[in-house]
């Protein structure tokens, strides 16, 4: 850009000291009863009138500090219950577990609180445990999957089958061959997790 060029001509800066004497008569006057001091700070009216604020001068803002409290006539319930309330930005919560979402986990799978009456949101229905009365949970299912028995089977069935299948898979029934190592040792594993989780 070149320093004649007419752009140069339209660039106008005011005089600073009409901006200092236009934001001098901007100041109001302080609101403290009797003072007629420039207010230059602003301070707050209190609870119930957030975003509102006094206009006070510089002594009149350290005295009214010195004596604000934001609390002032609660409750000391109240007080207990607005901080607690603070740590979450008073946002509503609730305990671990206890949210209202159906798909939360295996045990929650059913979904009772839905009406799906053409089983449109869930792929399929947990089976209870005859013996317990309860939902399977996911690594019983995976362990009845790894032995390769059904969702409904009884703890009879899971011990018999456990001992078909590790005389099948051990070494000394296949001539010392550790092909089957590791299905051996799957088989192992979803016993011993259906024994802990008391199934069987």
């Amino acid at each position: 850009m070149k320093l004649d060029s007419k752009i140069f001509d339209k660039i106008r800066i005011k005089p600073a000291a009409s901006v200092k004497a236009k934001a001098e008569a901007a100041i109001k006057p302080c609101e403290w009863p009797g003072c007629d001091q420039p207010a230059k700070h602003k301070a707050p009216k209190g609870r119930g009138a957030e975003g509102q604020f006094w206009n006070y001068c510089t002594a009149h803002t350290q005295a009214y500090n010195k004596t604000y409290n934001y609390f002032d006539g609660m409750k000391d319930s109240d007080q207990a219950d607005f901080r607690k309330d603070a740590q979450t930005g008073h946002r509503p919560t609730w305990k671990l577990g206890q949210s209202n979402s159906a798909f939360v986990g295996a045990a929650r799978r059913d979904a009772k609180r839905i009406d799906d009456p053409l089983n449109l949101l869930l792929k399929e229905k947990i089976k209870t445990n005859a013996k317990h009365g309860r939902a399977l949970r996911r690594n019983e299912l995976e362990a009845l999957q790894a032995l390769g028995l059904p969702e409904d089977a009884k703890p009879e069935e899971v011990k018999s089958k456990y001992k078909t299948l590790v005389k099948r898979l051990h070494p000394d029934a296949n001539q010392g061959s550790r092909a089957n190592e590791d299905a051996l040792k799957a088989v192992i594993k979803a016993y011993d997790t259906l024994r802990d989780t008391g199934f069987c």
